[in-house]
C-alpha cells in the first residue's frame, strides 16, 4: 500500500461532518483538513485531528477533497479544486444546471481527476445485492418511496432534487438509461415541490413510479420491484431484502390433466451483510483516486440523472433548469 491519499472535506455541515467521520476512519486516507466559513462547524468536525480553516484559500497540499457546500456552491468550489489538481467527490445533486454541470466534467476531464458525485443509496449493501440477484433478469416494474417530514435542513432546492435524485439514480442503475417518457404530479412547498410522484416509462413498456415528499409525518425509504417471477424489496435504513415468489406444483388428474397449482406466497429474507453505505462510497473514491478502478458514478452518469430530475420539474411547471 502506497502513502495514505491527503484529503479534505469542504463544507461541514451536517453532511460534511459524516463524511468527515467516514473519512477519519479509513486506514488509507489522511484527512488533512475541514472547511466551513463557520466557526462553529469547523470546529465541530475538527474532532478528528484535521486543521479547522475557513476558506478554501487557506487549504494545504491535498489529493482529494469531498465537497458538502451547498448545490449553488458547487461550481466555483469544485472549479477551485480541479484547477488545482484536486480529486473531487461532490455531493449530489452534480449542479443546478446542465451547463454548470457540463462545465465541472470539463473541467475534471482537462484535469485528469476523478469527478465523483455522491449517490450514496448506490453504495446501499441490499441494493448491490439486489443488482446481483436482478443479473439476468429483466425488470418490469420498481416502485420507490422516499418521504419525510418538514425538514430545515435543505432550503433551495425541490423534493425531486433533494429526495426522489437519489431514487431516479437507483433505478436507472436497475433499469438503465432508456426512458422515453416522463410525467409527474406535485405539491407545492415554499422551494417548490414538497410532494411528488413521478412516473417513468421506459423501453419495453416498463415503468418506474417514484414519490418523494418532505411533508410526509413519517419516514419511508422503500423500493420495490417486479420481475416476471419475483417480487422484491429493499428497505434502505435497515438494509432488509426480501423476495415474494409463488410457489407452484404440477399435477396429473385421473383424466391425465397436467395443472399448475398455485401454492402460498413464498417469502425469503436475503442475507445481506451489512454496512454504512456512505464509508463504502467514500472507500469507492479513494480507491478511484489510487487507479485501483473506474469510478462508478462519474459526472456523465450524474448528469443523465439530472437530466431526468429536469424532465420531471418541468412536468410540474418548474423553470427549466436545462
Amino acid at each position: 500500500m502506497g502513502d495514505p491519499v491527503r484529503c479534505a472535506v469542504i463544507g461541514v455541515g451536517h453532511m460534511g461532518r459524516n463524511h468527515a467521520r467516514c473519512l477519519a476512519s479509513l486506514k488509507d486516507v489522511d484527512l488533512v483538513a475541514v472547511v466551513d466559513p463557520n466557526e462553529a462547524n469547523r470546529t465541530a468536525a475538527a474532532v478528528h485531528g484535521s486543521r479547522a480553516l475557513a476558506s478554501i484559500d487557506d487549504l494545504p497540499e491535498v489529493d482529494a477533497a469531498v465537497v458538502a457546500v451547498p448545490t449553488a456552491l458547487h461550481l466555483p468550489v469544485g472549479l477551485a479544486l480541479m484547477e488545482r489538481g484536486v480529486h473531487c467527490l461532490i455531493e449530489k445533486p452534480l449542479a443546478l444546471t446542465g451547463d454548470e454541470a457540463h462545465v465541472l466534467i470539463d473541467a475534471a476531464e482537462n484535469a485528469g481527476v476523478v469527478l465523483q458525485v455522491g449517490h450514496v443509496e448506490r453504495f446501499n449493501p441490499a441494493v448491490r445485492q439486489l443488482r446481483e440477484l436482478l443479473e439476468g433478469e429483466k425488470v418490469l416494474v420498481a416502485n420507490a418511496r422516499r418521504m419525510s417530514a418538514v425538514s430545515s435542513r435543505v432550503s433551495d432546492i425541490d423534493v425531486v432534487m433533494d429526495l426522489m435524485v437519489h431514487d431516479i439514480d437507483v433505478v436507472l442503475y436497475l433499469m438503465g438509461p432508456n426512458v422515453v417518457e416522463v410525467e409527474a404530479r406535485g405539491v407545492d412547498g415554499p422551494n417548490g415541490s414538497d410532494h411528488v410522484t413521478a412516473l417513468l416509462r421506459f423501453e419495453g413498456n416498463r415503468l418506474a413510479s417514484l414519490t418523494g415528499s418532505r411533508i410526509t409525518q413519517n419516514q419511508v425509504r422503500q423500493l420495490e420491484v417486479t420481475t416476471a417471477d419475483r417480487f422484491l424489496t429493499v428497505d434502505y435504513p435497515s438494509q432488509e431484502l426480501l423476495i415474494f415468489r409463488q410457489g407452484r406444483i404440477g399435477g396429473v388428474g385421473d383424466e391425465g390433466f397436467d395443472g399448475r397449482y398455485v401454492l402460498d406466497v413464498e417469502a425469503r429474507r436475503v442475507f445481506v451483510r451489512r454496512s454504512e453505505p456512505l464509508v463504502a462510497e467514500l472507500e469507492h473514491f479513494v480507491g478511484a483516486v489510487r487507479g485501483d478502478h473506474p469510478c462508478e458514478i462519474g459526472g456523465r452518469q450524474a448528469l443523465a440523472t439530472l437530466d431526468l430530475v429536469w424532465s420531471i420539474q418541468k412536468r410540474l411547471g418548474a423553470v427549466d433548469a436545462t
